[in-house]
């Protein structure tokens, strides 16, 4: 009797995956309950969480961002990517949205059971990213993106700048339409240690992909710069990011600044 239920598990489980799906649930990773998905081979990873699959089709990992081409830590997160997906077989878990609005199809997506955005988090090469109506595992991403904050892996290294620089006013919810009043969307930066820091090369982002990269400036000691999101001309208490749409979510977002070795100076959530 026990050798025929074993038998019968065994035709489940491989049935299970000739149909495409599998129940990820089963093997660790994070994740709890039983996880239904489409089944993949993955020949091409693009960064570090963006692939390509078989038939050509491009999938963005959902519930993460990791750090643009020329940004420290792109190569780390690229190559983890690589490491746990290339010329394998994964498991596309779907949330809300098919797709973005760059065509890429929007999933979760597992290897041997564990779900390869947490991997990035835990290793700290991703930042969480959530867009309703993809919420889906949130509460899961925010301990491991956590786990490797509180660690300083990878994007979460502390900067000796860390306690120099904070932020006395954010002003990210413009007067009337934000994209139509951009310079009254700013955050004011201060430099409360004793001597002048060179910001040169410095980056911020935003939870999602927008990045302003500091040009040759320095901020004296206790002095403060604002950053506009607008256009304008820099001065040595004035900088303008130049975007021509707004950048900071009114309903939460996180600032990130890291200095020119990439490591992280700032990470403030409202």
């Amino acid at each position: 009797m026990r050798k025929t239920c074993l038998v019968l598990v065994a035709i489940l489980i491989v049935g299970a995956f000739s149909a495409g799906l599998f129940m990820a649930g089963l093997f660790p990773g994070g994740i709890t309950g039983n996880i239904v998905g489409q089944q993949a081979f993955v020949t091409n990873v693009l960064d570090g969480d963006t692939l390509e699959i078989q038939d050509g089709q491009r999938v963005r990992l959902l519930g993460i961002n990791t750090p643009e081409k020329g940004q420290s830590h792109y190569s780390e997160a690229t190559q983890t990517l690589k490491g746990l997906v290339l010329n394998r077989s994964v498991l596309m878990e779907y949330d809300q949205s098919d797709r973005d609005k760059y065509g890429r199809m929007l999933r979760h997506v597992y290897v041997d059971g564990e779900n390869v955005g947490m991997v990035l988090l835990r290793k700290g090469y991703a930042n969480t990213f959530f867009v309703s109506p993809d919420l889906k595992h949130m509460e899961e991403f925010k301990q491991a993106e956590k786990y490797a904050e509180e660690r300083g892996l990878g994007i979460w290294s502390r900067s000796r700048y860390t306690d120099c620089i904070g932020i006395p006013y954010f002003r990210y919810n413009a007067d009337g339409d934000d994209k139509e009043n951009l310079n009254d969307e700013y955050v004011s930066f201060m430099n409360t240690c004793s001597f002048a820091i060179s910001m040169k090369g410095w980056t911020l982002k935003d939870e999602a992909t927008h990045i302003y990269e500091f040009p040759d400036f320095t901020l004296a000691a206790q002095q403060t710069v604002t950053l506009y999101t607008g256009s304008g001309s820099d001065s040595s208490d004035e900088l303008y990011w130049g975007e021509t749409w707004s950048v900071w979510n009114n309903d939460g977002d996180t600032l990130y600044m890291w200095d020119s070795d990439g490591s992280l100076v700032l990470a403030y959530g409202y």
